[in-house]
């Protein structure tokens, strides 16, 4: 019986801390009217990304020259790359309006992507772009316009979360009424 009693316990001190423990959430348009959530909150609290996105830019720089009575033209691409992986770590910095939120990557915080919760029945913040094709974006990073990889539209923000219940036992155990 000893032995049971112990495992009993173990089990109750295990499901405890289990459920305490943070978990991630997707950030939705519910869980920020259901808590009231301002901006002064908002920016406190640590979001990140559920997909990797990569962001793209490119120019060409194609040159032309002539030696030796020959045309030459030399062709040159600058591509740029921005990569923001699964979970990385990111803060909003403002609300654009009831259902969007820019969202900061670097440390200067200059550079930001609009997350929202416009056009998806689920109310996650997902990535918002000017114009969409074939899953991919078009939209502005800092001062450059980017295209996002494919799939990119369904990044979307996610928190950790934990739910802490507070309450309180009384117990009182009846002895009984003995009639004397």
């Amino acid at each position: 019986m000893k032995l049971n009693s112990s495992f009993l316990f173990m089990t109750l001190l295990s499901l405890l801390f289990i459920a305490c423990s943070p978990s991630m959430v997707p950030f939705t348009q519910q869980l920020r009217e259901q808590n009231k959530l301002n901006l002064d909150e908002l920016k406190s609290i640590q979001f990140y990304t559920s997909n990797t996105l990569v962001l793209r830019r490119g120019e060409n720089q194609d040159k032309k020259e002539t030696t030796n009575g020959e045309l030459n033209i030399l062709k040159d691409a600058v591509i740029e790359e921005v990569i923001i992986k699964a979970g990385t770590p990111c803060v909003i910095k403002d609300v654009v309006d009831g259902n969007r939120v820019t969202v900061s990557f670097d440390k200067g915080g200059s550079k930001y992507l609009v997350f929202g919760s416009l056009k998806n029945k689920d109310g996650f913040y997902t990535l918002m772009a000017l114009d969409w094709k074939n899953g991919k974006g078009t939209l502005n990073y800092g001062e450059k316009t980017f295209y996002s990889s494919q799939g990119s539209k369904d990044v979307f923000l996610v928190l950790k979360m934990k739910t802490l219940e507070k309450f309180k036992l009384e117990r009182k155990i009846e002895k009984g009424v003995e009639i004397k």
